[in-house]
């Protein structure tokens, strides 16, 4: 299944996703509200971060797709 199609299939999940940035790698939380043709949009608070699919490394959640660390969202 590509990638892409395993992302949508997270829409409405709270997820961290690490993104590759520069030497270094960091991390964006919030809940996964759109994938589009060449990038994600994560909504966090009153936060829309707009991440390119080439700059996820890694997409991490919690099972059943609740928020990390028993922070609800």
């Amino acid at each position: 299944m590509p990638f892409e199609e395993l992302l949508e299939e997270q829409i409405g999940d709270y997820v961290e996703i690490i993104i590759t940035a520069g030497g270094g790698c960091c991390l964006q939380e919030g809940i996964l509200c759109q994938v589009g043709l060449d990038n994600i949009i994560l909504i966090d608070d009153d936060e829309r971060v707009e991440i390119p699919f080439d700059a996820i490394a890694a997409v991490r959640k919690e099972a059943g797709g609740s928020p990390l660390n028993g922070i609800e969202a």
